[in-house]
């Protein structure tokens, strides 16, 4: 209850839960650690360290730039190197902007309750994916023309190297720890969520896009309508994945758990579409 003596005492290791987290930041780490509660999700930052308007017209358009060019411009093999150099701008522009370890959600000292949360997520999706296979009328989703068309073992670098650098971690780190990071430190972090979960919905529209082009799931929508409704379908669908994601990262301050769910959802889809076009047939 606010206000009781035990929420005034100070704990001897004040340079952790008293203080604040990290040199310029705003929320103590006993705050991160509850952040997840939705009596925190309407409590602004108690700081005077907001991020400017320069931050976040820099962050945009760098991730603007960033899905155009590994969308439309780039072959796949080359988006390891080049989402990493995207997401080592972005830190830079979140450091200059004062965002620390715990902002982005990679403190030492919490990696391993990531590692867990994280884990558990990993075997629910998986055991989800393993039904979905099993189950003929939801077997044909994973009928996926980028697997048909593609050799095993180009399959399994993406699913097992590709995705989970170049698309779990980088888009966890940008989404869920940049970006996030940094609108925590002005608005309350609901309206940080919902900012930051918003531009990951506008992030998927080019991915949609190609995905109605080589998914089995897509070749019913032709005209413009149908296409437009699936983009916005698929716009609140990742919206809401990113708030997902972000619950994740808060549950264990560390945007470790994210990542190891994102690429759950991502690489298990792509190895359950290997099984059943290469086993199942």
């Amino acid at each position: 209850m606010a206000g009781t003596e035990d929420d005034h005492h100070q704990p001897e290791d004040e340079e952790t839960v008293a203080r604040p987290v990290d040199s310029g930041s705003s929320w103590t780490l006993d705050e991160w650690d509850r952040m997840w509660r939705p009596s925190m999700w309407l409590r602004k930052s108690p700081g005077e360290h907001g991020i400017h308007v320069w931050h976040i017209v820099a962050i945009v358009a760098l991730i603007s730039y960033a899905n155009v060019i590994a969308n439309r411009v780039l072959d796949p093999w080359w988006h390891i190197p080049f989402n990493l150099g995207i997401l080592g701008v972005a830190l830079a522009i979140a450091r200059n902007a004062g965002a620390g370890a715990t902002d982005l959600g990679y403190r030492r000292d919490r990696i391993k309750r990531g590692l867990t949360v994280g884990g558990i997520v990993m075997g629910v999706i998986g055991a989800g994916i393993l039904i979905g296979v099993a189950l003929p009328f939801t077997r044909d989703f994973f009928r996926d023309d980028r697997v048909i068309e593609r050799s095993t073992w180009v399959v399994l670098f993406d699913a097992l190297i590709r995705i989970p650098i170049a698309t779990a971690f980088y888009e966890e780190t940008l989404f869920r720890g940049v970006l996030f990071g940094m609108f925590a430190r002005r608005w309350a972090p609901l309206w940080a969520g919902l900012a930051s979960s918003l531009l990951f919905g506008l992030w998927h529209i080019l991915p949609t896009l190609d995905t109605l082009l080589t998914n089995p799931a897509g070749e019913s929508i032709d005209s413009i309508p149908e296409v437009a409704l699936a983009l916005v379908g698929s716009v609140v669908g990742t919206a809401l994945a990113g708030l997902a994601f972000l619950w994740l990262r808060l549950r264990a301050n560390s945007t470790v758990a994210p990542v190891m769910a994102h690429i759950a959802t991502n690489s298990f889809a792509l190895l359950a579409a290997l099984f059943v076009v290469r086993a199942l047939g």
